[in-house]
């Protein structure tokens, strides 16, 4: 049946269903051994064939394990399989250049690693086997920016140039595509070294490819796109004028001739060379199928030319023919996340500089297109810290994005893109966990399959992934982790599934962005405004969102990007200096005279920010004797770590403080703070609770107020007739408190906590035999969840280069499933937390019994208000560093 099919490279499909069938029974399920891969081998490749036939990337998904099953089993070299595999790889790579569907593209770059691993050192194939993997990996680097890839591209083209006999007709070839993956890795590392090596290796293909051959035009042109490369460095002009001439062996390279010209253009003025480059460029997008992954590049290239022409001779209509460029390359389905993004970039930045050709309806739309790629840039397929890396470039650009709603007055659209471009990692996080219902209602087979994917990404998408250096083949430096690859896979096949499932009617928006209309509360659900702050450029903006859903915007024209910076740095630089990181500082008394630029920052913080908000609500006075109105906030960039609950004039013994205008919470969006009101008006758990402290946890200096702070806390929870369970010392371990956390509604930290500045997925509570770090909460859920106090400190601190993932612990507990969270911004005093902790629970089931809480409200909020009260009172309102670090998030 096998050679039937195989016989001249022709592909029959029901024979191929047939052997695909007989050789899944003979595989089984479970193959152990390395005799087993040979079965597995047929088993990928026929599943490939099949998909090459049929376009089902379903044959992918399912060959995609099958390979990677074979490279665990180490399979046996020399086996007469490479060779199918390395036929395999070539065209699915073929087919994913055309199509841009990354299941094919992880495949190919399988198939291609089988292939090597098979081959032994001695084999002829081995350097083609090689340069088909080096060519595979450079694609995929090109799409997700691993740059583990381009560096086993190289490894492999290196390698495959070595073992090319001087003289093989391929030798040329496999030079020039070192020097394309070199020059990839240079304009991504900057490494000089690398584009020397580029075009170096570029001429050697030159020199070694004969006169008149096919293939000489092409190495022309990629040693005239390195070249071009390095004069963009080093502005050797001799580097650009041989560019222009490597590009001119084939005049078809219209592209590469294009951005060539349109370098030295910027380089002489001259502006015959700009109008030659974009004629060379409109031929290139002209040339190019539409639907195939080139047009993007193709028309940011056009659009690059366009602006460059714009800003030399700037008029409508040039500047109307780059946007329409723009908008082209950032609207097509194929092509790299990051090259849209750059695309949608530079339209907007065209937009700012030519105001007054710029539209409201313009703008709006390239804007549109900024938001709408950044889930694809940070991809749910990239591990942790590369989500983390991505999302942190993006922050101030989504807030420049709001800014510009903001200023079309399109308010709606603001809250939205805040949203959408706003705690990307924990959306990814809570759509893993998104109830169902309705789609096993309409589409079972799919809700079934999309639960699986969900359940597998739900372990592997908080974890980073290492690589381990392996001796695949003869790849020197080959680096393989078989849990990444499977990540990928199952994020690939995710993305395919929402596909499906958005092709369907009634789901066309399924698991998307939610609209405004679906992210604002029920009235009854609001127990106060939600104040997001948008903070970009030059201006600031709040924005008020009222129980109704009313939206108001008001200008904040003091608080510029810089002030809020500033303001943040000279906090933290403060705290830091007086170790006040750490639960347990004996001498915060003896520092407060040394905290006086600290009065000066909150009292910056009241006139740009707070101030100007409550006179817009309405609330130009304090408010004594009676209940304080309640105030949500949703701060965005620096501002989320400093203390707007604490805002103030302190230097004046009667000016204001906004603790006796409102009682304040936060939210790390607003899809946060629906999430938690909705569950809490659903359903409020009896409050059975976990208390859990570590007053002498191993290798941290002792909290001996924890003990005094758990027995408190019990005797105010008996009180009330409320179980509790208490983990102290060794108790409280990292097992035991995920195996407990979906039992209790409520739970209750003291121990010690650390925001890792290096990297937030470590940030931890010390329990005795470890840390309980947040990427471990990222894979926790609690359905029961509803209280959680964490007396813990910097449980609220966030990442300062990523504020805008709120990557902080108190966030974690939010995803977990609690629906409010009182926490830390900095240091507590072990002797204050005790005191804090007793009234705060006085006050919690005071005003659970009292029957006064609204339909959304859990209490949590006015008793940390009435809790850090009783603090302040006792120690004095001027040693606001012991009372101020407590905050409240959620509902």
């Amino acid at each position: 049946m096998w050679n039937r099919y195989v016989v001249g490279k022709c592909l029959d499909a029901s024979l191929l269903d047939k052997a695909i069938e007989a050789t899944q029974l003979a595989a089984g399920s479970g193959p152990k051994s390395s005799g087993d891969s040979e079965l597995l081998i047929d088993l990928g490749f026929r599943l490939g064939a099949r998909f090459l036939i049929t376009e089902n990337v379903d044959d992918l998904h399912r060959a995609i394990p099958v390979l990677q099953r074979t490279l665990e089993l180490s399979p046996n070299k020399g086996s007469n399989k490479a060779e199918l595999l390395h036929l395999l790889g070539m065209p699915l790579l073929s087919f994913f250049k055309r199509k841009a569907i990354l299941v094919v593209l992880d495949c190919a770059v399988l198939a291609a690693r089988c292939a090597v691993a098979l081959t032994t050192h001695v084999h002829s194939r081995e350097p083609d086997y090689l340069y088909n993997l080096g060519s595979s990996l450079r694609v995929r680097f090109q799409y997700n920016g691993n740059l583990n890839d381009i560096g086993q591209s190289i490894a492999a083209l290196g390698r495959a140039v070595e073992l090319t006999p001087d003289g093989h007709p391929d030798k040329p070839l496999h030079y020039d595509n070192l020097g394309v993956s070199l020059r990839v890795r240079f304009q991504r590392n900057g490494d000089l070294g690398d584009i020397e090596k580029s075009i170096a290796a570029h001429r050697r293909a030159v020199e070694l490819t004969l006169d008149g051959h096919a293939a000489k035009p092409a190495c022309y042109s990629n040693l005239g796109n390195s070249l071009r490369v390095r004069f963009e460095r080093n502005g050797d002009l001799k580097d650009i004028e041989q560019s222009i001439a490597a590009h001119l062996h084939k005049p078809s390279r219209y592209n590469n001739l294009g951005i060539s010209l349109q370098v030295r253009f910027e380089r002489n003025g001259n502006l015959d060379d700009i109008e030659q480059s974009i004629t060379a460029l409109r031929r290139a997008v002209e040339l190019t199928p539409d639907g195939h992954s080139d047009k993007p590049a193709r028309y940011n290239n056009l659009g690059n030319a366009l602006n460059d022409r714009c800003k030399s001779k700037p008029t409508r209509s040039n500047f109307d023919m780059a946007v329409q460029a723009y908008m082209e390359a950032s609207a097509q389905p194929l092509g790299s996340s990051s090259l849209r993004l750059s695309a949608s970039r530079q339209c907007v930045r065209l937009h700012s500089s030519h105001p007054s050709f710029a539209t409201r309806e313009s703008l709006l739309l390239a804007l549109s297109y900024v938001v709408a790629v950044l889930p694809e840039v940070v991809w749910l397929g990239h591990d942790i810290h590369r989500r983390f890396d991505e999302s942190a470039k993006l922050g101030e650009l989504v807030n420049i994005a709001v800014s510009g709603a903001i200023a079309a007055r399109s308010l709606e659209q603001a809250v939205e893109w805040s949203e959408a471009g706003r705690a990307l990692i924990w959306s990814q996080v809570l759509s893993l966990r998104t109830p169902l219902d309705d789609l096993w209602d309409a589409h079972p087979r799919l809700a079934e399959s999309l639960q699986d994917v969900q359940q597998q990404l739900q372990q592997s998408a908080p974890t980073s992934f290492t690589f381990d250096v392996d001796s695949v083949g003869s790849v020197a430096e080959f680096e393989s982790n078989p849990g990444a690859d499977r990540h990928r896979g199952h994020a690939i096949k995710y993305d395919a599934l929402l596909k499906e499932i958005r092709d369907c009617t009634g789901f066309e928006d399924f698991l998307r962005p939610k609209r405004f209309e679906a992210l604002v509360p029920a009235p009854e659900l609001m127990s106060g405004p939600v104040v997001f702050i948008n903070v970009a450029g030059s201006c600031s903006d709040a924005l008020i969102l009222t129980p109704g859903g009313k939206l108001a915007s008001v200008a904040l024209p003091d608080l510029s990007f810089k002030r809020a910076r500033d303001l943040r740095t000279h906090w933290t630089t403060n705290l830091n200096q007086r170790k006040m990181r750490v639960r347990g500082v004996d001498s915060l008394d003896e520092l407060e005279d040394d905290f006086n630029p600290l009065h000066a920052l909150l009292e910056s913080i009241w006139t740009w920010i707070v101030d100007p908000i409550l006179k817009a609500l309405d609330m130009p006075n304090p408010i004594h004797n009676e209940r304080l109105p309640h105030i949500t906030w949703c701060p965005t960039g620096p501002l989320t770590q400093l203390p707007l609950h604490a805002a103030g004039v302190y230097s004046d013994p009667d000016g204001p403080r906004v603790f006796d205008f409102v009682v304040s919470s936060y939210t790390p969006s607003l899809a946060a703070f629906l999430r938690s009101a909705e569950a809490v008006a659903k359903h409020q758990h009896v409050p059975k609770t976990l208390v859990l402290t570590q007053p002498d946890t191993p290798h941290s200096s002792p909290l001996p107020g924890t003990h005094l702070e758990g027995r408190r806390l019990q005797e105010v929870l008996a009180g009330s007739q409320i179980d509790s369970t208490l983990l102290e010392h060794t108790k409280a371990t990292v097992a035991a408190v995920k195996s407990a956390i979906n039992q209790y509604p409520w739970i209750h930290f003291a121990c010690h906590g650390k925001q890792h500045s290096g990297d937030p997925t470590q940030s931890a509570f010390a329990l005795y035999d470890g840390p309980l770090s947040l990427a471990a909460l990222m894979s926790t859920t609690a359905e029961n969840a509803e209280l959680a106090f964490l007396s813990a400190c910097q449980t609220a601190t966030g990442d300062e280069k990523n504020p805008e993932e709120s990557a902080h612990l108190a966030a974690g507990m939010l995803a977990v499933g609690f629906k409010g969270v009182a926490a830390t911004l900095w240091s507590i005093g072990d002797r204050d937390a005790p005191i804090v902790v007793e009234a705060y629970y006085k006050e919690l089931l005071k005003l659970r019994e009292s029957g006064t809480l609204g339909k959304g409200e859990t209490g949590a909020a006015y008793a940390l208000h009435e809790a850090v009260r009783v603090l302040r009172e006792r120690l004095g309102e001027n040693k606001f560093v012991r009372w101020a670090p407590f905050v409240h998030f959620g509902v």
